[in-house]
């Protein structure tokens, strides 16, 4: 078994735990996800510019050795996973209307996940949290606030742990369109100098 070292941040490092799984790609295989576990976390803290890590070390199985010394891995270390679960994505949790008012998000005590969590993920995957998404009602058109539970994220999508149902349609962005005035038709035979 091969092994690559993984620098996981201070904030990150204490959700971190031996035979957690990993998945990860490497850029001369940017299509393919490979798979390993963390074999060790390191005690000795890495300091550049004010910012520490800890060395983590991933098992990974390479019997066609296509991952060489040196490949730079972008890591997703999996601390927790839930599957058949309602999810949305996180643009969702950022999408305000032009004329909605701040609303403040609450955190609640320790809970169940989502889908599946990274380590950057790490507060905010062990609590859930209630906040505001804006869905599109069957008559109307325009957005309605709604107050939902979250669950782990995996940084992209989030679990919806209640407030939510299969089918609702939730507002993530929008659409905005500027069509210019037409301009007049031009003259071929109007004004102006003429040459012969």
């Amino acid at each position: 078994m091969d092994a690559f070292h993984a620098n996981v941040a201070e904030a990150d490092v204490g959700v971190v735990t031996i035979d957690q799984n990993v998945d990860f790609t490497v850029d001369a295989f940017p299509m393919q996800t490979f798979h390993g576990k963390v074999v060790q976390v390191r005690n000795a803290p890495i300091t550049v510019q004010n910012v520490v890590t800890y060395d983590t070390v991933i098992g990974v199985s390479n019997p066609e050795l296509k991952l060489k010394p040196g490949m730079t891995a972008n890591v997703s270390i999996i601390i927790a996973h839930r599957d058949d679960v309602l999810q949305i994505k996180n643009a969702a949790l950022r999408y305000r209307p032009p004329d909605a008012t701040p609303v403040e998000t609450r955190q609640s005590a320790p809970g169940r996940g989502a889908r599946r969590a990274g380590p950057g993920d790490a507060g905010a995957s062990q609590r859930r949290a209630e906040r505001t998404v804006y869905i599109l009602p069957k008559f109307g058109s325009r957005p309605r606030a709604v107050q939902i539970k979250t669950g782990i994220s995996d940084g992209i999508m989030t679990e919806v742990v209640e407030g939510l149902k299969e089918g609702d349609r939730v507002v993530t962005a929008e659409l905005t369109s500027t069509i210019a005035a037409p301009s007049p038709p031009t003259n071929p035979f109007g004004g102006g100098p003429r040459r012969f």
